[in-house]
Order: C-alpha cells, then sequence, then structure tokens
C-alpha cells in the first residue's frame, strides 16, 4: 500500500506539469495559426480591395472609351448635335435609337442623355426636354462651364419626377472630340450597378468593401460595417480617385484577440520555466524512488489501469476540430475565387479581352476544372422572355433559384447529347453557351443543335412556367473570333419580335434590311396617321395591312420598337392640332400605357391590339366632335378626288379652287388644318403608294410608273421616289425582289 501510495504521489507531481505544459503548447500552436490565418484573410482583403478597383475601373474605362468613339464615328449622335434647331423626328429617333443600343450593349449603364448647345435641348432614351425643364438643369449648368472629361462622385438623378431620384455616377464628354463646343453627353451609371460587379467576390459575414468617391461620400458598400470592425486596406484609383476599402467583420475583436496572444505567450514561457524547475526538483527529490521502480518493472509488463483519459484529450480533440473548421473556410473561399476566375475567364474570351493561345486556354482549363477546347466554338445565348413580368412574379431568392435550375437543366441536357458546353450569366436575363464542337461533326451540326434547343425550349415552358429564346451564333475555329460568334447570337436575338419568343433563332438565318425598307414603314404609318386625322374609317384596314406586313418583314427589336414609337409620336402630334380634349386623354392615359408596353417588350401581337383599341377610342371621340365643322365634307371629297385622280399631272390646287370655287390659297390652308398635311405632300404620298405596288406588282418600266402616277418626265419622278423611300425605284425593286426570293 506504501508503494502504491509512492507511485500516487509521484504520478501526482508530474501531472501538474505534464497538463500545464502539453496545454500550453497546444494552445500557442493553436494561436499561432490563428495568427497565420488572420494574416492570410488579411492579404486577402488587400487582394479583394485591389481587385475590386480594377474591376470598377476597368469597366468605367470601357465607357468612356466607347463614349469617345462614338462621338467621333456616330453619325446619329453627330446629326444631332449639328441640327441648327428644332425637333426634327427622324433625328432624334436615330440619336435615341443608338442611346439604346448603348444601353443594351452596356448592362452597367443606367441612362444617357444629350445636350445640345444651340437651343438648349436635351434627349434621352427616355425623355426629351429643354435646360430650362429638364429635372437635371443644375447638374447641365454646372458641367457646361466646365467639359473635362471625367467621372463624377455620387449624386441623385431624377429623370421622371414620379419615380423619384437614384443614385449614380455620371460621365461628362463633350462632343465634338477635343473641340466640346457643340454640346456634352452625359452617361449615369447606377451606384447599385457597380455594388452588383463587387458583391460576388467576397461573403459578407466574413469581409466587407467601401467605396466613397473623392469628397469622401459613400458610395456603395456600409457605413456600419467599418464602425463594427476594423479597415484593414485602402487604395485609391487613380482613374476616378474613389477610395476602396476592406476588412473582416467584427475586426476589433480580432485585434483584441491577437494582443491578448502577447500576454499569454509571456506567461506560458514563465509556466515552461516553472514547470522545468519543478520537473527538476521532483526529479532530483525522487531519483532513487524511480530507480528503484524501473528495476522493479523491467522484468514484467504494467498492468493495464481502468482510471479515465485525462482532460488534456478533449483541449486536444477541441484544437483539432476548430482547425478543421477553419481549413474548411478557407477551402470555400478558395471555391469561390475559382468561381471568380472562371466567370472572368468567360467574359475575356467572348469580349475579345485576352491574348491567350489555345495551349494556354487548355491550362487554364484543366486548372479551373473546365471544359477542354476542341476544333470549333459556338456561342449560344438563352434569353428569359418577358424579364420585366419574371421579375415581378417571383422573389429575388425565386429568380435566383430558377436562373440556377434553367442552368443546371441545360448544362444536363447537353450531357445527355453528348455535347460539352460551358455557360455563365452575362446579364439578369441572358445565359451565354460556348459550345464545343469536334471538325468530323459537320454533318450532325444542325441536328444536335436543333435538338439540345428543343429540349431545352421544352423543359422550360413545362417545368419553370416560362420561357425562352436561343440565339445561335456562327461556328468559328479560332479562339479570337468567339466575340464575333457572341455579337451574331445578340444579332440574332435582336429579331425576336418579329420571328416570334420560345424557339432557336439561327444568325444564319437573318437576312439584313435595308433603309428603303425602314423608309417604306415610315411613310405606311404616315399614311395611317393622315387617313386617321381625316376621319376615315379605312383607317383601320390600313392599320391591320400594316402590321401584317411587319409579321412577315424582318426588322429588329429596336426596329420595331422605333417604328412603334414614330408611329406614337405622330399620333400625339395630330391629336394636338386636332383637338384638345383628345389629346389630354391620350397624354394622361393613352401615351404612358402604350409606352410601359414598350419598355416591358411586349410581342407585336400585343402592341398591335391595345394601340388599336386606344386609337379606336380617340378616333370615335373626334369624330363626333367634327361632324359638325365647317368644309370638312370638302376636304373629304378632295382627298378622295386626289386617290382617284392622281395619275392626273395637271392635279393643283388652282385646279381643285376652279372645281370648289374657292381661292387656291384658302384650299391649301383649308387642307393643312384638317389633314396636318400640305396638299403637295398628300399627292406625292398617294402617288408613291401606287408606284411601290406597280414596281411590286408588275414589269413595267420606270418611265411607264412614272406617266402612270402622274408625272411626265422619269427624272422627276426618280428624284421624288428616292427622297421619299430611300432608294431609286429600280434599286427599290431589285431588293425586295431578292428579299421575297431569298
Amino acid at each position: 500500500m506504501m508503494r502504491k501510495s509512492w507511485f500516487k504521489r509521484l504520478l501526482l507531481s508530474y501531472m501538474p506539469v505534464f497538463i500545464i505544459v502539453v496545454t500550453f503548447i497546444f494552445f500557442v500552436f493553436f494561436q499561432l495559426f490563428s495568427v497565420q490565418s488572420r494574416s492570410e484573410a488579411l492579404n486577402a482583403n488587400k487582394t479583394l480591395s485591389l481587385q475590386a478597383m480594377r474591376i470598377v475601373d476597368t469597366s468605367l474605362k470601357v465607357i468612356d472609351n466607347m463614349i469617345v468613339l462614338e462621338s467621333i464615328n456616330s453619325e446619329p449622335l453627330n446629326n444631332f448635335f449639328r441640327a441648327s434647331g428644332g425637333s426634327d423626328p427622324y433625328i432624334n429617333i436615330r440619336a435615341v435609337q443608338k442611346l439604346k443600343e448603348l444601353i443594351n450593349y452596356y448592362p452597367l449603364i443606367d441612362s444617357i442623355y444629350l445636350v445640345r448647345n444651340t437651343d438648349g435641348y436635351v434627349l434621352s432614351d427616355a425623355t426629351n426636354a429643354y435646360i430650362g425643364s429638364y429635372p437635371d438643369r443644375t447638374f447641365i449648368e454646372e458641367y457646361q462651364v466646365s467639359k473635362i472629361p471625367k467621372w463624377t462622385g455620387g449624386r441623385s438623378f431624377e429623370q421622371f419626377k414620379m419615380i423619384g431620384g437614384k443614385q449614380v455616377v455620371s460621365l461628362v464628354r463633350g462632343s465634338p472630340y477635343m473641340k466640346n463646343d457643340l454640346g456634352m453627353i452625359v452617361v449615369n451609371v447606377s451606384a447599385d450597378s457597380l455594388n452588383k460587379l463587387t458583391e460576388d467576390m467576397y461573403e459578407s459575414k466574413v469581409s466587407f468593401i467601401q467605396v466613397k468617391d473623392a469628397s469622401g461620400r459613400l458610395l456603395f458598400g456600409s457605413e456600419a460595417a467599418v464602425e463594427e470592425s476594423e479597415l484593414f486596406s485602402e487604395y485609391t484609383s487613380g482613374y476616378t480617385g474613389w477610395k476602396y476599402g476592406s476588412g473582416l467583420v467584427n475586426g476589433g475583436y480580432v485585434n483584441a484577440i491577437s494582443a491578448m496572444y502577447n500576454l499569454w505567450f509571456a506567461v506560458g514561457l514563465i509556466m515552461i520555466a516553472a514547470g522545468f524547475i519543478w520537473m527538476i526538483y521532483v526529479t532530483r527529490r525522487n531519483a532513487k524512488p524511480i530507480e528503484r521502480i524501473a528495476e522493479r518493472f523491467s522484468g514484467y509488463s504494467l498492468p493495464v489501469s481502468g482510471a479515465g483519459r485525462p482532460d488534456e484529450f478533449a483541449f486536444i480533440e477541441s484544437a483539432f476540430d476548430h482547425i478543421l473548421e477553419q481549413s474548411t473556410t478557407y477551402q470555400e473561399k478558395y471555391r469561390e475565387d475559382l468561381h471568380l476566375r472562371t466567370r472572368y475567364l468567360f467574359h475575356q474570351l467572348i469580349e475579345g479581352q485576352t491574348e491567350m493561345s489555345i495551349e494556354e486556354w487548355r491550362e487554364e482549363a484543366a486548372r479551373l476544372n473546365l471544359p477542354e477546347p476542341l476544333d470549333r466554338f459556338r456561342l449560344l445565348i438563352i434569353e428569359m422572355d418577358k424579364y420585366g413580368d419574371f421579375c415581378r412574379k417571383y422573389t429575388t431568392g425565386d429568380q435566383n433559384l430558377l436562373k440556377f435550375t434553367l442552368r443546371t437543366v441545360a448544362g444536363e441536357i447537353a450531357m445527355r447529347l453528348n455535347i460539352r458546353i460551358w455557360s455563365e450569366w452575362t446579364s439578369p436575363s441572358s445565359l451565354a453557351v460556348i459550345c464545343f464542337e469536334r471538325e468530323e461533326t459537320d454533318d450532325r451540326e444542325g441536328e444536335v443543335l436543333t435538338r439540345f434547343a428543343a429540349q431545352t425550349l421544352s423543359w422550360t415552358e413545362q417545368n419553370l412556367k416560362f420561357t425562352v429564346t436561343i440565339g445561335s451564333g456562327e461556328a468559328i475555329y479560332r479562339i479570337h473570333d468567339l466575340p464575333k460568334s457572341y455579337k451574331s447570337a445578340v444579332e440574332a436575338l435582336k429579331y425576336k419580335i418579329v420571328l416570334g419568343e420560345n424557339r432557336l433563332i439561327r444568325s444564319q438565318d437573318i437576312a439584313g434590311t435595308s433603309n428603303a425598307e425602314v423608309y417604306a414603314n415610315l411613310g405606311e404609318i404616315r399614311s395611317i396617321i393622315q387617313s386617321f386625322r381625316m376621319l376615315n374609317i379605312g383607317w383601320e384596314e390600313s392599320y391591320e395591312t400594316w402590321f401584317k406586313q411587319l409579321k412577315g418583314s424582318l426588322l429588329t427589336n429596336e426596329e420595331i420598337f422605333n417604328l412603334m414609337n414614330y408611329l406614337l409620336y405622330n399620333v400625339g402630334r395630330e391629336l394636338s392640332d386636332m383637338n384638345k380634349d383628345a389629346y389630354r386623354r391620350w397624354v394622361q392615359e393613352g401615351l404612358p400605357l402604350l409606352t410601359e408596353m414598350l419598355d416591358h417588350g411586349s410581342s407585336l401581337e400585343q402592341l398591335r391590339f391595345a394601340i388599336r383599341q386606344e386609337l379606336s377610342g380617340l378616333f370615335e371621340s373626334v369624330r363626333r366632335q367634327q361632324e359638325g365643322r365647317q368644309y370638312t365634307t370638302m376636304i373629304r371629297d378632295i382627298c378622295k378626288l386626289i386617290e382617284q385622280d392622281y395619275a392626273n399631272p395637271d392635279l393643283s390646287l388652282e385646279m381643285l379652287g376652279d372645281r370648289f370655287q374657292l381661292n387656291p390659297k384658302y384650299i391649301s390652308k383649308l387642307f393643312k388644318e384638317h389633314t396636318g398635311q400640305r396638299f403637295v405632300d398628300f399627292l406625292i404620298q398617294v402617288r408613291m403608294r401606287e408606284a411601290v405596288r406597280l414596281l411590286l406588282e408588275t414589269n413595267a418600266s420606270v418611265q411607264e410608273i412614272a406617266e402612270r402616277v402622274g408625272y411626265t418626265h422619269a427624272i422627276s419622278f426618280t428624284r421624288v421616289f428616292k427622297r421619299i423611300m430611300g432608294a431609286a425605284p429600280g434599286e427599290y425593286r431589285s431588293d425586295q425582289l431578292r428579299k421575297a426570293n431569298g
């Protein structure tokens, strides 16, 4: 019993020292690992700030360079700034078309407007006014003094008072380039859009990013995050002058723990020294008993004790669990960085911003676990139809889930069809897909692509309850031609409103349209509005016939929307002269409704029905009020006479004056008041409409057609036809016949 008591006393003598030393060693190891982890996190935050600054600066520089090139090369913008005054509808429409094209091509752009110095006219992608009544007047007057191109700090931009202001940063560029004396171009980029560029770069529960403009105002990020934590890195952009800062959430707590580490380390050293002194003392005091015990136990094995394990093992287990947890966190962070690198590489490839070779791409694909490039590539774009309705119907969380499902299903369908693809979201509504093909699959190319599109379209419509349209780019063989295939896929989708949604549109199936066809549609619109103004019930038949022609044409979405805007513009202009009550109703009810339908990308059939319904109501209202106006019947008779006797070369105001016993100038004045159009313009319009019919439906020569529509000389007829239709008669006939046969 005495020996057992002594042995227990010996163990108890060494046990505290052993526990202290082992515990401190593991504690020091854990602290060193935590400090190292914190150091790595700080370095990651510095990289995060720098990467965020580079991404934002690059995006803004792309927009700036684009504006410079457009101010130099864009004919619609130059025509707008060089206009002597007034509001030429066609110039304005082309300028608005160019602005919308720029906004669609660069999703970061929230809005653009142009300011013309000669008359102070302001034109944006959504509205127009003069500086005195434009909501952004203060900003325009401030930057008209100095047109040094630069990005402003954060500011509130209000385009429509009913919608309210939006936080934006703006780029101001003078026009023309270098001289800056004709006007200025103002590009507004939403601060939320810039914030979304950096949102996917970090985990908000661990890190934060804060961006301030040159004046110290917060552009995006959280002030509260900085107040509760510590800013570990800060960079100032040499391009914009903005400051980019980042740090760890609750950084103050992390710093406090790190400060305590020094104290614990000193205490630990003292404990180790005391432990060693105690061990030496105990060893010397018990040296002889230990030797005797060693001699006695050298001949046999120590029996297994039933005693429980000491507490230090629980501590070791806890420390290892914590280490594994931190290791998992860093692995997840690495996977997030991997996803960011993947998206960045994808955008570089389709935008042509890389000099990478096929071999370098293969090496990068192996590192990022991406499909290996093959002999040939093709870009597809899967675009969600009616995206505005989709956003209103689903919450943000449901939208993200449905988009993830769409991308996953596209990958699974491609896998079943043995197609190798790589897909990334390039915009909120567009999923871009790179298809990798082998050169020997030429005979199966169309079949496989059609099957992939059909299965994707069918599955999406049946299971996700919305539809998509797929635009197919041309096949290319070089990595540097990927932007070309991407652009052709984008161009194919521009014809969705005419060709229909929920289908595959191939780039090779799209033929370009000529200016003559666009001009012809403008003439049809003027004819419809003229008939409407004259209160001719035949306007509805002309309206329906025109929409049937639109369905059979091959115009882009932008061209269709521009024609609709031109139609709405002419309706408003005519109503302002015809009837004030009808015009007030149009401005307050009809125009906002139809404009909203245009902005949300309604189909051609929806637009046809809505516009006709609105015009029919206005027509009946105006007709009832104008039935009793003097000379209305006479003007109708004159118009009927023109439509019947247009081939008479002697048809003139003088002839009409003799027939109706009125002064020719007075007839001209009455005609303008009732129809909104000059007599000669109306006559030319009727003659050109008949000339187009004869060109397309007969083989008559240009001279014969000129005589049949009232011109004695073919030269005069050709000059008028080219001015109205945009092409000479012979060219127009050849172009239309080629399209009909192609």
